[in-house]
């Protein structure tokens, strides 16, 4: 008994020194060292708000001046857009002188329609050959027409037609004994009986002073821009003819 009691004991204790000596081996094992993860600093939040406040800034000034040229290349392109149809369609005229009064003053701005048909007594845009400024005058004689005024009276192919946009001024040029209009006929003024094809005979309402077909003979076709068709300036003057 005695025997198997100290055998037990001693294996026993090699196994204690055993485990022992393989724990004292774990212990003695070197730690695996890690790389230490940096630590983030944590910026003041007015830090933060001032970034955030910038970028605010920075899109609202990046969103303006894009609106900017949006509006700019915009403006530019209608522009252009109206100045090429312009140049096949309408155009502006200042009016400089006093031929056209009553019906047109000086200064005054008329819409010039270069699609509208020309008929008689309407306002045309005139550019002469020999002259630099741009005129406007009405149309009173017709190609194929024969044209007479007598004692302030219009006679084309021998048939009277009234005047009505110079009634007035008929009227009071009869009262104080003299015309308006001075007698002329066609043949007259430009050796011819009719006016030829492609030409007008124009004249200004303002007739004692006015520079028209009287003056400067019949006017080619090629010579009108176009027909006048509205005042458009001053605004309260605004008008349709």
């Amino acid at each position: 008994m005695n025997k198997k009691s100290s055998h037990k004991k001693t294996s026993k204790h090699r196994k204690q020194q055993t485990n022992g000596s393989q724990n004292k081996q774990k212990i003695d094992k070197p730690k695996k060292q890690y790389p230490r993860k940096k630590k983030k600093k944590i910026q003041p939040k007015r830090k933060n708000s001032r970034k955030k406040n910038n970028k605010k800034k920075n899109k609202r000034g990046r969103f303006i001046k894009r609106l900017f040229l949006e509006l700019i290349s915009a403006v530019i392109l209608t522009s252009v857009l109206i100045w090429l149809i312009s140049i096949v369609t309408f155009t502006f005229v200042k009016i400089d002188g006093y031929a056209m009064m009553p019906s047109l003053a000086a200064k005054e701005t008329v819409f010039v329609s270069k699609l509208s048909e020309k008929k008689r007594f309407k306002l045309v845009a005139i550019k002469l050959a020999d002259r630099k400024e741009i005129i406007i005058r009405r149309i009173v004689g017709m190609p194929g027409e024969n044209i007479r005024y007598d004692k302030d009276r219009l006679y084309i192919n021998n048939e009277a037609v009234e005047e009505k946009f110079i009634a007035e001024e008929i009227q009071q040029a009869d009262i104080s004994g003299s015309f308006y209009t001075k007698d002329f006929t066609s043949e007259q003024l430009f050796n011819e009986n009719m006016i030829p094809k492609g030409k007008y005979l124009i004249l200004g309402d303002n007739r004692p002073y006015s520079t028209d077909s009287r003056f400067y003979g019949l006017i080619d076709e090629k010579e009108i821009i176009g027909v006048v068709t509205m005042r458009i300036f001053p605004l309260h003057k605004m008008t349709k003819f």
